[in-house]
């Protein structure tokens, strides 16, 4: 292996930290990856205060989190490790104590992304995805736990790159009172209003219908498993179109489910299960409000964007 061409990303993000270790594939423009891990390690607790902070238990679970996957990094010899973090660290009025911890620990220096920092490399990932490489004009989707990136691009330009605090952390803290309970109607028509309101103020251009819907992040990832579980199929070989009738199905039948049987579902992280409902509700409304049947989901996320970067370098 030419380790000159080999570099990895992590990713701190609001619900996981994850790595991507790449290297430049055999055509250009494409990247093969050659390792890639989630550890699920919400430090995003409390993103919904006024003034967000993050917990001594947070900065201690998400050091060591990350200390983990820059030894799994390390063992392929890298050129470049490059750490960004995104809303949970961005939002939090003591995010540098987290940089601070993690340089002091393993020498690397995180860099935390603004809103449409983090939109940009979103959209840079999804260029790496072959799947869709005929598709140049769209709008690129990303929910995390903290915030909503959207994207427009027109023949393959950022033509408008938005980021909203929307994230199904933030959302399910502002609404949700009993985590253990079913979603009640009243709950879900709150919050349905709300990212309602909060995309009609955003000024987003749904003008053009024609273009897909391109989304990214855990959340449809895990709405395309559950979706692929359901057909006794594998995420990968389950079609990456999901439409907005299975999306609302899959939503009203997890908001009617307690908390502990949501944890019991195959192919839903235990991790994840008690914000996967605010998150399909989210989902849900962007589509009506943008006139889509459906959406495309695409595993190019954020950490091929840095890593495109790294490697074009």
């Amino acid at each position: 292996m030419d380790n000159r061409y080999t570099v990895a990303a992590i990713d701190v993000g609001s619900n996981s930290i994850k790595v991507l270790i790449a290297r430049k594939g055999a055509s250009s423009g494409l990247i093969e990856t050659l390792c890639s891990q989630t550890i699920e390690t919400r430090i995003s607790q409390g993103i919904s205060s006024v003034s967000p902070r993050l917990s001594e238990d947070a900065i201690k679970q998400a050091r060591s989190s990350i200390v983990e996957l820059i030894k799994l990094a390390d063992s392929y010899q890298p050129c470049k490790i490059q750490i960004v973090a995104t809303s949970a660290v961005r939002d939090a009025s003591n995010g540098h104590a987290l940089v601070q911890s993690v340089a002091a620990a393993t020498g690397h220096t995180i860099r935390i992304l603004a809103g449409q920092d983090e939109a940009t490399y979103i959209g840079k990932g999804l260029a790496c995805d072959p799947a869709i490489a005929g598709i140049n004009s769209f709008v690129q989707m990303d929910i995390g736990g903290g915030s909503l990136e959207l994207i427009r691009f027109n023949q393959g330009e950022i033509e408008q790159a938005i980021s909203l605090q929307l994230g199904a952390v933030r959302l399910s803290e502002l609404f949700i009172t009993s985590q253990d309970l079913p979603i009640s109607n009243k709950i879900e028509c709150a919050i349905r209003s709300h990212v309602q309101a909060n995309l009609l103020q955003s000024g987003f251009n749904w003008n053009d219908t024609s273009h897909p819907i391109i989304a990214t992040g855990g959340a449809f990832a895990v709405a395309r498993a559950l979706i692929a579980g359901q057909k006794r199929s594998a995420i990968e070989s389950n079609k990456a179109t999901l439409s907005l009738t299975e999306i609302s199905a899959l939503k009203q039948k997890l908001t009617q489910l307690t908390l502990a049987e949501r944890k019991a579902l195959p192919n839903l992280p235990a991790a994840r299960a008690d914000i996967i409902p605010t998150a399909l509700i989210t989902i849900e409304q962007v589509l009506q409000s943008a006139q889509h049947e459906s959406l495309i989901h695409s595993f190019y996320n954020l950490r091929y964007g840095i890593v495109a970067e790294m490697l074009s370098e």
